[in-house]
């Protein structure tokens, strides 16, 4: 089965790309300003979780991928017994679920949502944060945004990601991309993450099939299922949506959301 990062749960973190760091003040700053509980969507290694719950913030955290939740569970044993506290995880499908209650804040970060393949799953997970949020909660969704009108050309042969030492064990790990199917008419994309680490003749391949969204069918979803879009992100430095190479998009639920509020500009 792909997307669950079975084999590879252990090299996640070693990812040097900034935007494995960039969107963590992000959701930090809209934490703080919204206060209460958070609910993060696909949680994986905790690479955001453990940071909310460091700056004192309660949060749940839902995957379905044991193996990366037993690598956040394996972080956390190093944290203080106060953040730890604060700390709910679960297994978990992100189409399916209902933890019994509402949070202030839900965020489905680094794409979380593009593991969901099937529009009909989509949906669902659209309708259990509409009822997971809280009257004047707020939830956060972040996808890539294609970088053009995407065809059969997207199928490319493997290529180099990133390489890095991991500091554990002073090997170095190579990450290789390779594209292997697009299918045009659901949107999905088929890659494997290829890794070779120094010294071994194992290679480690991770499927993946992601769905892709342009602006448009982003912003048409979220509206269709009762969402009301507060803020519009191209980053997470705050640059206008039509700037950016990402889709960041904040909503509230339509019914309850505030008729005067405005469309944020920036990350306030």
């Amino acid at each position: 089965m792909s997307n669950l990062y079975r084999p590879s749960a252990y090299l996640y973190d070693l990812d040097p790309r900034e935007i494995t760091r960039d969107d963590i003040p992000f959701y930090r700053k809209r934490a703080n300003e919204i206060g209460g509980s958070v609910l993060e969507l696909g949680c994986g290694t905790g690479r955001v979780t453990l940071p909310l719950a460091e700056a004192g913030h309660e949060i749940w955290g839902l995957d379905l991928s044991k193996e990366m939740l037993a690598q956040l569970q394996e972080k956390a044993a190093h944290s203080p017994a106060s953040v730890v506290a604060r700390l709910h995880v679960c297994q978990g499908h992100m189409a399916h679920f209902d933890l019994g209650r509402t949070f202030d804040l839900v965020i489905a970060p680094f794409r979380a949502f593009q593991a969901l393949t099937d529009r009909s799953e989509q949906e669902r997970c659209l309708e259990c944060i509409q009822g997971h949020l809280a009257e004047r909660g707020q939830f956060v969704l972040h996808v890539f945004r294609p970088y053009r009108a995407l065809d059969a050309t997207w199928v490319q042969p493997e290529s180099l990601d990133w390489e890095v030492v991991d500091p554990h064990t002073g090997k170095r790990v190579r990450r290789y991309q390779r594209r292997t199917h697009i299918d045009l008419e659901h949107q999905v994309l088929s890659v494997d993450l290829i890794y070779r680490v120094e010294d071994s003749a194992e290679e480690i391949v991770e499927p993946l099939s992601l769905s892709y969204f342009y602006e448009d069918q982003m912003r048409g979803l979220l509206q269709a299922k009762g969402f009301s879009i507060i803020g519009e992100f191209g980053y997470f430095d705050g640059r206008p949506i039509a700037d950016g190479p990402e889709l960041i998009f904040v909503c509230r639920q339509a019914s309850r959301a505030w008729h005067n509020q405005c469309v944020e500009t920036d990350a306030r």
